[in-house]
């Protein structure tokens, strides 16, 4: 009977690595000031890791019989995991952020550590499955890059199967590599229309030869071949007798469109929904913020593409609406900027931050002001001071709103509010002497 004593044997490795006794390799790992150097053993190395043995197969001992390995672009957390698993043959993944366990992935197939692969895989799948898809672009364009990511590249190619414009749609799609996509069209259960497969992969042909005419009908023979030569590895995978009118109505002519023996595409496949509201939900962010920043920085029209892209993921999203409105106040959409307030309201009908923006008749371009709709003013302006009452440019803006409507002893309470918050504010100062000896004639 054999007895196995694994535990002990892995205790006794962890405490070379500890103690680094006749070490003879020295693997530096991070960058500047960040750099952290393992002692270790080429023995151990070369029995546990292929990517290390290969490595150290090219280095040279030094004066001092010792042999560095330089890892500039990896992490020392991620590498601490390894090189305790490549010595101890142990891992716990329980504490550790998904995205470092996501990165030790990445570096456990890079250092060719299979063992480790497909745990860290399954564990990944088993207990970060929502961290993957709100992070699914890195994820899929990772787990493609060679094939040793199978159980991944399946939770991706579920996903894309079902909610295709993800890929499609995607600002990487005309970078993607050609892998990826013949992947894609490979997939018998890819449920997209088939006429809009074809077209996409044509626009992502063209898009690896920049130097085509803009316009297909310019084209000569020459450059269709050039398309088609970018194409030969996709065409054989699109199903062409599943395209509803005649292919020669499309971009390519017929002589390039070859006879499929492929099946037809299954659109049956087993996932729920909430595989594509996490992914979405994280692409809106993205678009959010985007919109924020062009709005920051004066870029208006950009601002309102990302944040209107966002409100098509999550319609009732408040900061998105709000964002948006403010975006059209400044480019004098009075009417548009309106109803996203109006909307945001519904949603958060206590948000003084947006009673005060919808009701500001006084700083230039507010909307109110514009459509001379005092009232209405008044009433959102009046509204935001009850939730903050201390709010000296709200005050400004009703003090405002009423002089403008004749209103001036409530004009000059408001002025006198603004003074209890800031006694020293040298213009209200001046307004105020200025309506008391108006309204003393």
């Amino acid at each position: 009977m054999t007895i196995n004593f694994f535990e002990q044997l892995s205790s006794n490795l962890n405490e070379l690595l500890k103690n680094s006794n006749e070490y003879n390799v020295i693997i530096e790992v991070g960058q500047g000031p960040d750099i952290q150097a393992f002692k270790v053993h080429s023995i151990i190395l070369n029995s546990r890791c292929l990517y290390f043995k290969d490595k150290l197969d090219t280095i040279t001992y030094n004066g001092n019989n010792v042999k560095t390995i330089k890892q500039p672009n990896l992490s020392i957390e991620v590498f601490d995991i390894i090189i305790k698993y490549i010595y101890c043959g142990t891992i716990s993944l329980e504490n550790i952020n998904a995205s470092v366990i996501f990165e030790l992935l990445i570096v456990s197939n890079e250092f060719r550590l299979e063992e480790l692969i497909k745990h860290v895989q399954l564990f990944l799948l088993e207990n970060n499955a929502s961290w993957l898809r709100l992070n699914f672009s890195r994820v899929y364009q990772a787990s493609f890059k060679d094939n040793n990511l199978k159980d991944l590249q399946q939770f991706c190619a579920d996903i894309i199967a079902k909610h295709p414009n993800i890929i499609f749609d995607s600002d990487e799609f005309l970078s993607l590599p050609e892998n990826i996509l013949i992947f894609i069209l490979k997939l018998d259960n890819l449920q997209m229309d088939e006429g809009k497969i074809w077209d996409y992969t044509i626009k992502w042909g063209i898009a690896q030869n920049p130097s085509l005419p803009l316009n297909p009908d310019r084209w000569s023979d020459e450059n269709f071949l050039t398309l088609k030569s970018s194409l030969q590895n996709c065409l054989p995978f699109i199903r062409y007798f599943q395209i509803s009118g005649p292919i020669t109505s499309r971009v390519l002519p017929p002589r390039v469109n070859l006879p499929s023996t492929l099946p037809s595409r299954d659109s049956g496949i087993p996932i729920t929904d909430n595989d594509l509201s996490e992914v979405e939900s994280n692409k809106a962010s993205e678009l959010r913020k985007g919109g924020e920043t062009y709005r920051i920085t004066g870029k208006y029209n950009e601002s309102i593409t990302d944040l209107t892209k966002s409100l098509e993921i999550e319609p009732n999203n408040a900061f998105a609406l709000k964002s948006r409105g403010n975006s059209y106040r400044m480019m004098k959409k009075y009417v548009e900027s309106l109803a996203d307030p109006n909307k945001s309201l519904e949603i958060e009908p206590d948000d003084a931050f947006t009673l005060r923006s919808r009701g500001d008749t006084y700083t230039p371009g507010e909307t109110y002001r514009k459509m001379d709709r005092y009232e209405e003013s008044l009433a959102d302006l009046t509204k935001s001071l009850e939730i903050k009452p201390n709010n000296s440019f709200a005050l400004s803006c009703r003090r405002a709103t009423y002089r403008r409507m004749g209103r001036y002893e409530e004009s000059l309470a408001d002025l006198s509010k603004s003074l209890e918050i800031d006694p020293n504010d040298s213009w209200a100062l001046k307004e105020r002497e200025k309506l008391t000896s108006f309204l003393k004639k």
